[in-house]
């Protein structure tokens, strides 16, 4: 068989992919639960299968709404997998409790409770703390979280989930030598298990919790709360997206669902049909009845968001052959986006990825890289000087 010769461009996309898969392997190391590298309090962050998932509805908390699964229902499908759930209906009131005291546990060893007060949760949720029923919805909406269950049979999740678990950083997290001692004995069997499944393609899950432990002081209101630590890790460390509280906050139900939606995905949702944003929103009513209005208020709200930055210009929604109207050309504003180092430094092939980095030294890398290939060197290319 004659060798494959790479031409220089090749050549030079090697070296380029070869700096992104040793950034990938830094970022999968760093971004567990507690160091990761560009969070802090002011940024909601939440797990992307799960935000493109049914778990949390547009709904309201009340008499009617409290569904239970009592079977294992699946909010999300992999390609390689899904994501079941089971336990009291779960909303985006939910949701966003949830993403608060994940902040609370940044930087705290997971095998400490979180500390915070019911009036907190009334605060989070913008709720007068002056009614009892509000106190009364804050202590529900912690005691369903408790009772909600999840369970992960997507093999990249599980996959993600087993090097967090296994990486020798853990050490590094506060408490760390105590909290990787902890997941040894606590989960190193059901690691090995997930190991072997995933090494030889059988089908294997893990069941988790959000909250596992609640200690309450009803006379102070102070609350001692623990995580699941392999929940807290599958939120904070897996596919996460992040949106700052700031613009979060200001949106209604819907948009506090559909803008992490939208964000989740890093070059924009794909043609979606209308009906099917009509569903994630949990609506009861019949979509061929509504229609009209949930075109016309999807519009609204999409161009309110452009004229505010939120949303990129340039979606539309349109009928396709099928006679479906589709939504396309969602992708979230420079103003709402978070980038990390790691899409900031390896996003495009072009030479932008070495921008800090002197045209000598590229030829060195791209050198090195033929030389991997059994190639002569390519003759040196000097990039363009860049115009501000």
């Amino acid at each position: 068989m004659p060798d494959l010769l790479l031409n220089d461009e090749e050549i030079r996309q090697g070296v380029i992919d070869d700096r992104r898969v040793k950034l990938q392997q830094k970022f999968e190391i760093d971004s567990g639960q507690g160091i990761l590298p560009f969070t802090n309090e002011r940024f909601f962050e939440q797990s992307n299968p799960i935000l493109r998932s049914a778990l949390f509805s547009v709904s309201k908390m009340g008499a009617r709404d409290r569904t239970q699964y009592l079977d294992w229902t699946e909010i999300f499908s992999l390609g390689s997998g899904s994501i079941l759930y089971r336990g009291p209906a779960l909303t985006v009131d939910h949701e966003t409790v949830l993403g608060r005291i994940m902040v609370l546990a940044r930087g705290r060893s997971l095998t400490k409770p979180v500390h915070a007060y019911q009036a907190d949760v009334l605060r989070w949720l913008y709720l007068d703390p002056n009614s009892g029923a509000n106190y009364k919805k804050a202590r529900t909406i912690l005691d369903d979280l408790a009772a909600a269950e999840l369970r992960i049979n997507s093999k990249p999740a599980l996959r993600r989930l087993l090097n967090l678990l296994t990486s020798p950083s853990l050490s590094d997290l506060p408490d760390g030598k105590f909290f990787q001692e902890y997941i040894k004995n606590r989960y190193g069997d059901q690691m090995k298990m997930i190991a072997v499944g995933l090494e030889n393609d059988q089908p294997v899950h893990i069941d988790m919790q959000f909250l596992q432990n609640q200690a309450h002081n009803s006379a102070t209101g102070k609350m001692l709360l623990n995580l699941d630590p392999i929940a807290a890790l599958f939120f904070d460390g897996v596919n996460t997206t992040l949106l700052p509280f700031e613009i979060l906050d200001k949106q209604d139900r819907f948009g506090r669902k559909l803008l992490p939606f939208i964000a989740s995905h890093r070059d924009g949702v794909f043609p979606i049909r209308l009906e099917s944003y009509h569903e994630f929103s949990g609506s009861k009513s019949a979509y061929a009845s509504v229609k009209r209005r949930v075109k016309s208020e999807l519009k609204k709200r999409f161009e309110g968001w452009v004229s505010e930055g939120l949303l990129c210009a340039g979606w539309e929604i349109y009928r396709n052959n099928e006679g479906d109207e589709i939504v396309r050309g969602l992708k979230l504003g420079e103003i709402a986006r978070i980038k990390s180092s790691l899409a900031s430094a390896g996003a495009t092939a072009s030479d932008d990825c070495f921008d800090e980095v002197d045209d000598e030294v590229i030829q060195e890398r791209v050198n090195k890289f033929a030389d991997k290939a059994r190639m002569e060197h390519p003759a040196p290319v000097k990039r363009k000087a860049r115009t501000s």
